[in-house]
């Protein structure tokens, strides 16, 4: 669920789960201990060293789920140089070719490269245009390569065509996968289960904090935050550089 949330309404509505965790941590215990006054607290070592352990998994659990964030932002990254090295390659074969081809394909790299850097940047296009370029530049190669089925120059080009259009279903699917909805779904848990914790221990001194408290709430938020903002390629505010694919636009003259 929070995983379709904007990211604008994700933050609040975290920082809200754990001030409320937080305030009910603390009345648990001091109702708790509001009942047994007079009698010695003897677990209030255990309970803090508990909680140490608590907090030092939640530091796990948080590095690793950016950790994964990071991995799929770096290798979504590569990918864009790895398109744009491509295509500039197809492009660059297909100078070579004999008229009529050569201006046909040109014609539709360009066309393509345009609609490749709109879905970059915004992850929509128009889907029908695109496959249709695509079906253009590979009919022209194909043309090319009947009428000299010995030429080694066509097959490079339509080897380098085919390497640019699996790239670009690669990028497509980079952009679909995301941290697994659990795997959120329990760091989010685990962190409202920490600061419960964290409200329960405070109770046994009868003080909360609650300013020095807030600032680690709100840190807390923003980093998970943060996590779903790299998660989400192109609608966040972590966004990837197109420079690779906006270069070989210009490039194409």
């Amino acid at each position: 669920m929070i995983e379709q949330m904007p990211l604008w309404l994700v933050f609040p509505i975290l920082l809200a789960m754990f001030l409320v965790a937080l305030e009910l941590g603390f009345r648990i215990r001091q109702r708790l201990e509001r009942r047994r006054e007079g009698q010695p607290d003897h677990g209030k070592g255990g309970q803090e060293f508990l909680f140490s352990a608590v907090l030092g998994l939640l530091a796990l659990l948080l590095g690793f789920t950016f950790s994964v964030g990071m991995s799929r932002y770096e290798a979504r990254q590569a990918l864009v140089v790895q398109e744009a090295n491509a295509i500039g390659t197809a492009w660059l074969r297909a100078n070579l070719l004999e008229e009529p081809v050569r201006t046909a394909l040109r014609s539709h790299f360009k066309a393509y490269v345009e609609a490749r850097l709109e879905w970059s940047r915004t992850g929509q296009t128009d889907i029908d245009r695109m496959l249709q370029l695509q079906d253009d530049i590979w009919r022209v190669t194909g043309e090319a390569l009947r009428e000299d089925p010995s030429s080694a120059l066509s097959r490079t080009v339509m080897e380098a065509v085919n390497r640019s259009f699996e790239l670009a279903s690669a990028r497509e699917a980079a952009r679909e996968a995301h941290i697994p909805d659990r795997v959120l779904a329990l760091l989010i848990l685990y962190a409202f289960i920490s600061v419960l914790m964290l409200g329960y221990v405070s109770g046994a001194s009868g003080v909360l904090r609650r300013g020095a408290i807030l600032l680690l709430m709100i840190q807390l938020s923003l980093a998970i935050a943060l996590i779903l903002d790299i998660d989400r390629p192109g609608t966040g505010g972590v966004l990837m550089s197109q420079q690779p694919i906006e270069m070989l636009l210009l490039s194409l003259k």
